[in-house]
């Protein structure tokens, strides 16, 4: 091997992490702004929902059973649910993307939508744009399932 392929391929060996972290970090920006662009698609969409304690989940079952069986989560106007610390409900659970789905009380009852590709059910029908759940219905995200239970909506 002669001295200019071996200058050649030292230097790539040298840069070659500076290309991976600008890859990484192209990536990043990509997909936080795909994020961003659904979640203002899904505020526009869910828009004038009633705010305040509307309904409650009551978990179910977990497939990892690492949460109380039983456990009661508040929705509270506009409610996200999902894997990262910024969600208003935070579920420690394998099977739960960052930001599973958004959850809006309405006066028929609860929009729910998902966010991205996560697997959200409503009654055993998966959910692919957006659904109205009413009291009692059985929701399901990930591998976690839960009962709606809503309350009386003075507006």
């Amino acid at each position: 091997m002669n001295a200019s392929a071996y200058e050649l391929l030292s230097a790539m060996a040298r840069y070659w992490f500076i290309g991976l972290a600008l890859f990484i970090l192209f990536r990043m920006i990509l997909s936080v702004t795909r994020e961003i662009r659904i979640e203002r698609a899904v505020s526009d969409e869910i828009g004038e929902m009633g705010t305040g304690v509307s309904a409650t989940l009551i978990l179910m079952s977990d497939e990892d059973r690492k949460l109380k069986k039983g456990k009661m989560y508040v929705i509270e106007g506009e409610t996200t649910i999902g894997h990262a610390r910024k969600c208003d409900i935070y579920l420690k659970s394998r099977s739960i993307k960052d930001v599973h789905c958004i959850l809006s009380r309405g006066q028929e009852g609860l929009l729910v939508v998902p966010v991205g590709n996560a697997f959200v059910a409503l009654n055993g029908v998966p959910v692919t744009k957006k659904a109205l759940a009413n009291d009692g219905a059985e929701l399901q995200c990930g591998g976690l399932v839960f009962r709606l239970r809503l309350e009386e909506n003075d507006g």
